[in-house]
């Protein structure tokens, strides 16, 4: 982990939300930092993006009112900053929230409307890989890791702040500037797409 550049004195001790900035850092940075790299066109300015949001998050922690969680609230900024590094790079988004052309994972592998098991599996998913061990576990990690990768950006997102942070879908929503009805179904195509990546892989 790069560390975040912490003036010394008093703000090395600083707190947001009466949280420890350290502690901050340690649960979060990481997950910032992979964050701001679905928005930028490399990890170094990720890192960079990161940084200038730890920086802004002390200057402006006591405008912290506790409306939101922390996490919220710096993944925000997080989302500003990383926001500002792409604009400067004259880079401009290629992808579509919810691109109508896009193929659903989950076609023909649930029953559809109408069907007596309407929203249930037609067609489970593979249950090959159990980690009986370490080595199995650190491979499952791996494809877990490799299968995030794969999505598109503004999928990766929002896996990232429900399903790794545990924001919830009204934080996530506002974060990502969605409506609730955009934030479920895009939720539902990247865990479908996270599931079709994760099979790809187990049956190589």
């Amino acid at each position: 982990m790069t560390p975040v550049a912490v003036p010394p004195g008093p703000a090395a001790e600083h707190m947001v939300g009466g949280i420890p900035l350290a502690i901050l850092v340690r649960d979060y940075h990481r997950q910032m930092v992979n964050f701001a790299c679905t928005m930028v066109t490399s990890p170094a300015a990720a890192e960079e993006a990161v940084q200038e949001a730890w920086l802004q998050a002390m200057q402006s922690s006591v405008s912290f009112e506790g409306r939101s969680s922390v996490a919220t609230w710096l993944f925000g900024i997080v989302k500003n900053t990383a926001s500002r590094h792409r604009r400067r790079e004259s880079r401009i988004r290629e992808y579509e929230v919810l691109a109508t052309d896009e193929v659903d994972p989950l076609t023909r592998r649930m029953h559809p409307a109408g069907h007596s098991d309407a929203g249930h599996w037609s067609l489970p998913p593979s249950r090959r890989f159990l980690p009986e061990d370490q080595t199995v576990a650190r491979e499952v990690v791996d494809y877990v890791r490799a299968a995030l990768d794969a999505l598109p950006a503004r999928q990766r997102q929002l896996i990232i702040l429900r399903d790794l942070i545990g924001t919830s879908a009204e934080e996530a929503a506002v974060i990502l500037e969605l409506s609730a009805e955009a934030q479920r179904a895009l939720l539902y195509r990247a865990r479908g797409n996270l599931r079709h990546e994760l099979e790809k892989r187990y049956q190589r």
